[in-house]
């Protein structure tokens, strides 16, 4: 049943951001985003942060070791686990068989796009994004659009 799942998880990560959802998809998606509770979207939040420090141009930002990461990815994966297999199991099947592994790869974006959304929704990670604009120099920017 692992390699099942193992290549569930890398259909859904192959997935472009072109793929649409059928209805099926569509249904599951939104049962993966209902059913996901604050704690698992916590969980996911700090799964993707996990995921993405070990970036080379990230590795030396952060102190997660590798048993962290264990913790976190097992943690994960059991949310996955339960949402599909319990929470959303009708709406999986009818993805699987209406659509295929696309649908349930868009279903898979889904829970990437809680985790990331829990990221850059929190006031103070938009605040700190927003500073960004605080350094920009707009004059030079409208300059260079406004010339030929």
């Amino acid at each position: 049943m692992k390699p099942i799942v193992a290549t569930l998880l890398m259909l859904a990560a192959t997935c472009g951001a072109s793929a649409h959802a059928g209805t099926a998809g569509k249904e599951l998606s939104e049962c993966l985003k209902t059913s996901a509770t604050p704690d698992d979207r916590r969980i996911l939040v700090q799964w993707i942060f996990s995921a993405m420090s070990v970036h080379p141009d990230l590795q030396a930002m952060t102190r997660l070791d590798a048993p962290q990461r264990a913790r976190l990815e097992t943690q994960a994966a059991a949310i996955f686990e339960r949402l599909i297999a319990v929470d959303c199991t009708v709406p999986a099947r009818q993805t699987i068989v209406a659509e295929g592994s696309e649908g349930f790869g868009n279903a898979f974006e889904t829970l990437g796009e809680l985790a990331m959304g829990g990221v850059v929704e929190n006031p103070d990670v938009r605040a700190g994004m927003s500073r960004l604009a605080e350094q920009i120099d707009s004059a030079r920017i409208l300059k260079a659009l406004l010339t030929k």
